[in-house]
């Protein structure tokens, strides 16, 4: 399913470029729960850009569902992007002026040119299946933080995507929020077969994964 090789990142720096990755080897089967953990600056947010191709590293080869990836032309990049991979961050980033299921629905609407006949049964579903049914027409104002980002969580799934990227999904939110969210994310796992990468420091969370992938600072 993902297969990373020999992958260097660097940044910028007032000295010079700095290293963040230095020839990371990462694979993942498909339908596999992993989180990524590591001390602050370790570059967990840096693989997950990589992998779900936000950003291109410095070297190294990338191959996801037996495709070379690293080659793809930017336009490519966006199609491959928006069918295959779903992202969910910290902050959950929802539109303020929609509702949850126009949320939800939001990708499809990005690829239909609007908001098309059928999206709104396919949110609802999701709706249904995060037993929310009572806020579906409610505005993100409205909702708790553990809502929030189980909405964002069934937005980045609406187009069906392979692979699921969260980068500290439940940083900000409780105990409770933080069960119901990865709950959520187990539920989706079993049914759909989708693969997910956590990048986590939380040992809640790492403890209901697969298995979990261990950064280090780079000296």
């Amino acid at each position: 399913m993902i297969k990373a090789e020999k992958i260097i990142k660097s940044y910028p720096g007032p000295a010079g470029p700095k290293l963040i990755l230095d020839a990371v080897d990462f694979s993942m089967a498909g339908g596999e729960i992993c989180a990524v953990s590591g001390p602050s600056g370790s570059g967990k947010s840096t693989l997950l850009n990589i992998l779900g191709l936000l950003s291109k590293p410095d070297s190294g080869s990338l191959e996801i569902n037996s495709r070379d990836v690293s080659s793809l032309s930017h336009a490519e990049i966006l199609k491959f992007r928006n069918e295959r991979i779903g992202f969910v961050f910290q902050h959950h980033f929802l539109i303020p002026e929609l509702n949850v299921w126009r949320n939800i629905a939001y990708p499809g609407a990005l690829r239909e040119n609007g908001f098309a006949a059928g999206l709104k049964e396919r949110a609802m579903e999701l709706v249904e299946f995060l037993k929310l049914e009572h806020i579906a027409e409610s505005y993100p104002s409205t909702l708790s933080g553990g809502e929030s980002q189980r909405i964002a969580v069934a937005r980045s799934v609406f187009n069906a995507p392979d692979i699921l990227i969260m980068d500290e999904p439940t940083g900000s939110l409780d105990l409770e929020s933080k069960s119901d969210v990865m709950n959520l994310v187990l539920a989706l796992n079993r049914v759909s077969g989708i693969t997910v990468i956590i990048a986590t420091h939380d040992d809640f969370i790492k403890k209901q994964c697969g298995r979990v992938f261990e950064l280090t600072r780079v000296r």
